[in-house]
């Protein structure tokens, strides 16, 4: 099997003599939802064309969807055959069956965390074959078209992308795409299986997110009904260039949540227009359904995760310089829309008043760090107000300090402890006070202040780190100290970069990287994580090449921290609509599994004594050395950005 993006690919060779049956199944149970309604009808000797509804979606979205298809064989067919549920078809040339009203709403029932118990309808079971008479040696091809908005398009995509037969040729263009892409980011030195890690990182951060247009622009939305999962099917159109051709993309994709420490960092390095092209797509779904989404499926919303963490990732476009088609002014009105009560975001008036809530810290601590981000985009478009009204809102979460426990910890209403458990979950999403207390990125100072001196912070950060190391930082997944198995605490290592300890940063990552990510199978590579289409990925191939950025490149002046990296030589490409460099290079020397210590560095030729560099620098190319050792270095990179 290959592919095209809208267009698979299959080649069966036959080593005997046989009657050959190519079965398409087009009912019951695929992945995360059941197939209903299949519909489609022979139009030639070699061509069926049809569609197929969705439903049973695992996490929302749109309770009832339809896929369109056209497939092609490269030769003649004797007879289709078919089945629907138990019984079977023979000799036929169409199949339609209808669908059931209550087959198109939502049907799951939630048992635990993550585990859906979900009805397979053997009655629901369809599809058709194709039977042919092969010899040993023979070879049959099949192409399948696909569209979310029609058969027209569906057909279109597959004339548009694979006119032809040739297999080979199919093959070695898709193989030849993925090498540009992950060819990017290039680099030398380190071992065999951390560099197989980390391409296999970057191919997940650059795989997850599902292109639902077609070759002509259009897309699906599904809009307009009383709730998320009951909008009417419409065919929308993305605005064209002069050329007549689609101006960007329109995406599927998981929640955006927390992305502002791993994805919108990467991809701002190596794959700016992703940036670019998100941003339009999510302005488009806002256009039509009022909001921006968290992450939308089949162009609706399914709102999984919590706030509106679009923010972050238009706020660090903008400040990048890579907001380049979407207009700062309509994209900072949406997002104070999506900000305020009734919004995406899901504030509540009280937290609008005070920036905070009872009951939660999980939501408002992520609320707070997406107002700030906000407010950065507000001054710097001279929208003062706004500004001042952003940023009171972002410090609210000092009110779940705990002098006691030296945490965030979730409050009632008169400010009393709701939980005496600081590994509790209680309040929290997918982390509890250790894990989500040092995620307040934009108020670090302050919460050094709270917790006493940046250097009580230090000791109990660092703390946490040697609770978390027998398990790898992995396995505390909700209930230990520190977890690199999801988003919550993806920044936790570089904090210390910020608090004046960078030493430990340089430690940390290193120890995160190998033991929670540097694994060449899928149980040690990606074992216990929550990848979510690629964040894990993501922060593991930030801390390979040694950049991050703790508030995500939302500053007025984004700047990146710096870690050692485990590579020698990391070069990256700079795309030319973006960036007026050319490469960025980090060269690392006397670079050792135990010399993980920042010694001395120079940023372009000249001696550079803090752990950070501004991004402009870095859109105008140079080149970032280091000087690594065995022992910590802790006079250099003091200056906190």
């Amino acid at each position: 099997m290959t592919c095209t993006d809208r267009v698979s690919f299959y080649r069966m060779t036959y080593n005997e003599k046989t009657k050959a049956d190519l079965l398409v199944s087009l009912g019951g149970r695929l992945g995360s939802v059941t197939m209903i309604g299949a519909d489609f009808k022979q139009v030639s000797p070699t061509r069926i064309e049809g569609k197929v509804g969705t439903t049973d979606r695992l996490w929302s979205g749109p309770s009832f969807t339809w896929v369109f298809f056209v497939i092609d064989f490269d030769k003649p067919f004797n007879q289709l055959n078919g089945w629907n549920g138990m019984n079977r078809l023979t000799n036929i040339s169409e199949l339609a069956i209808p669908i059931a009203p209550e087959r198109t709403k939502v049907q799951f029932v939630k048992s635990e965390f993550a585990k859906y118990i979900l009805t397979t309808h053997a009655e629901e079971q369809a599809g058709f074959s194709a039977a042919y008479d092969v010899k040993a040696g023979d070879v049959l091809q099949m192409k399948i078209g696909v569209s979310l908005t029609s058969i027209d398009n569906a057909r279109n995509n597959l004339q548009q992308e694979c006119p032809h037969w040739n297999f080979d040729q199919v093959r070695q263009d898709a193989h030849d795409d993925w090498n540009r892409w992950l060819g990017r980011i290039q680099v030398k030195g380190g071992t065999q299986d951390q560099k197989i890690k980390f391409y296999t990182d970057l191919w997940h951060v650059l795989l997850g997110r599902h292109k639902i247009d077609d070759v002509s622009g259009d897309y699906p939305t599904y809009f307009g009904g009383k709730t998320i999962s009951t909008g009417e099917f419409k065919v929308e159109t993305v605005n064209k260039g002069i050329d007549g051709k689609p101006l960007h993309h329109m995406y599927n994709s998981d929640a955006l949540w927390l992305t502002m420490w791993n994805l919108n960092i990467l991809w701002g390095l190596g794959w700016p227009e992703m940036l670019d092209e998100f941003t339009q797509s999510w302005m488009e779904y806002a256009k039509h359904g009022g909001m921006l989404p968290r992450g939308p499926s089949c162009g609706a919303y399914t709102k999984i995760m919590g706030g509106c963490p679009a923010t972050s990732l238009f706020t660090c476009a903008y400040q990048k310089g890579l907001l380049k088609h979407v207009d700062p002014e309509k994209a900072f009105a949406q997002m104070k829309k999506d900000h305020l009560p009734g919004g995406m975001q899901g504030v509540t008036e009280f937290y609008d008043q005070h920036g905070w809530t009872p009951e939660k810290v999980g939501e408002p601590v992520q609320w707070s760090f997406e107002d700030w981000a906000l407010a950065q985009m507000a001054i710097k478009l001279g929208k003062k107000d706004d500004y001042e009204h952003f940023m009171k809102r972002s410090s609210g979460w000092i009110n779940y300090f705990s002098p006691k426990y030296g945490l965030l910890m979730p409050k009632d209403k008169d400010g009393n402890l709701l939980s005496e458990n600081p590994l509790s979950g209680k309040g929290w999403i997918e982390a509890n006070g250790w894990q989500g207390t040092f995620s307040v990125s934009h108020g670090l100072p302050k919460l050094a202040e709270l917790m006493g001196g940046k250097d009580s912070l230090i000791r109990k950060l660092n703390f946490a780190f040697e609770q978390s190391a027998p398990s790898d930082f992995v396995f505390g997944y909700r209930d230990g100290y520190v977890s690199y198995a999801n988003q919550p605490g993806c920044s936790n290592a570089h904090v210390f970069n910020k608090v004046g300890a960078p030493w430990l940063s340089q430690y940390w990552v290193r120890r995160v990287q190998e033991q929670a990510y540097g694994g060449v199978t899928p149980n040690t590579g990606y074992g216990g994580h929550d990848e979510d289409q690629g964040q894990m990925g993501g922060v593991s191939a930030l801390m390979a090449i040694g950049l991050f950025s703790v508030t995500g490149t939302c500053d007025p002046e984004p700047t990146y921290e710096i870690t050692s990296p485990i590579f020698d030589e990391v070069k990256i490409t700079l795309d030319p609509r973006y960036y007026s460099g050319k490469e960025f290079i980090i060269k690392a020397y006397n670079n050792t599994k135990e010399n993980r210590y920042i010694q001395r560095a120079r940023f372009n030729g000249i001696e550079l004594n803090k752990n950070w560099f501004y991004h402009k620098d870095f859109a105008t190319g140079g080149k970032l050395e280091l000087w690594l050792g065995s022992k910590p270095n802790k006079k250099w990179g003091l200056e906190v950005n």
